[in-house]
C-alpha cells in the first residue's frame, strides 16, 4: 500500500480492533489520501470515529496492546506509529463538522479497510486547509494530487458541501494552469 509496512501493519491492527469490536470507523489523513491513489509520506495513522465512541474505542485499543502517549495525545503500536483520532461532529473548519463513519456515503472500502470517501476526503482537506494556515500548503497539495490522480472536473464540485464548492473548482482550474 504505502511502501511502509509499520504503517500498514498499525492501519490493519486498528481495522481488526475497531471491526472486531463492531465501531464504525474511517481512516483520514495522509493513510487515506495514499489510499485515495496519491502516494505521499505520512507517519501516523488517522481514524475518524463517532464521538459517542469514545469510550469504547479506548477500551478496545487498550485491549488489543496500543499504549496511550499523553504527550502526544495519541495511540502507539509495538512499533511506535502513532494512532490519532478525530470525533465525529467536532468542528473541520469552514463550518463544517466531521461526519460520522457509520452515516451512508462517509467510507469505502480501499484494500479491505474503511477509507472516508473521495468526496468527503476532499472536504475534509479543504476545510483544514482552509481554516488553518498551518496547514493550508498540506491539505491543499493533497486536495491538487487527488484532482490530478482522478482526472477531477469542476463538475465533482456537486459531490462537496456547498460552502467548499467554488473554491473547489478554482483549485481545478488553478491545477491545470488555466484561470476562470
Amino acid at each position: 500500500m504505502l511502501g511502509q509496512d509499520n504503517l500498514w501493519t498499525t492501519a490493519r491492527r486498528c481495522h481488526e480492533a475497531l471491526t472486531g469490536s463492531g465501531l464504525p470507523y474511517a481512516i483520514v489523513g495522509g493513510v487515506a489520501v495514499s489510499l485515495h491513489g496519491y502516494q505521499r509520506s505520512t507517519v501516523d495513522v488517522d481514524l475518524l470515529v463517532r464521538h459517542e465512541d469514545s469510550a469504547a474505542v479506548r477500551e478496545c485499543f487498550e485491549s488489543k496492546g496500543f499504549t496511550w502517549d499523553l504527550e502526544n495525545r495519541a495511540y502507539r503500536d509495538g512499533n511506535g506509529i502513532a494512532v490519532e483520532f478525530l470525533l465525529s461532529s467536532e468542528p473541520a473548519g469552514s463550518g463544517l463538522e466531521l461526519p460520522d463513519p457509520a452515516a451512508p456515503g462517509v467510507t469505502t472500502k480501499i484494500e479491505g479497510l474503511a477509507v472516508v470517501s473521495l468526496a468527503r476526503l476532499i472536504e475534509l482537506k479543504m476545510a483544514c486547509g482552509l481554516s488553518n494556515l498551518r496547514r493550508t500548503y498540506r491539505d491543499l497539495a493533497d486536495v491538487i494530487e487527488l484532482i490530478a490522480v482522478h482526472q477531477l472536473g469542476r463538475d465533482f464540485a456537486r459531490h462537496l458541501h456547498k460552502s467548499l464548492r467554488k473554491e473547489f473548482r478554482a483549485l481545478v482550474l488553478r491545477s491545470r494552469g488555466e484561470t476562470n
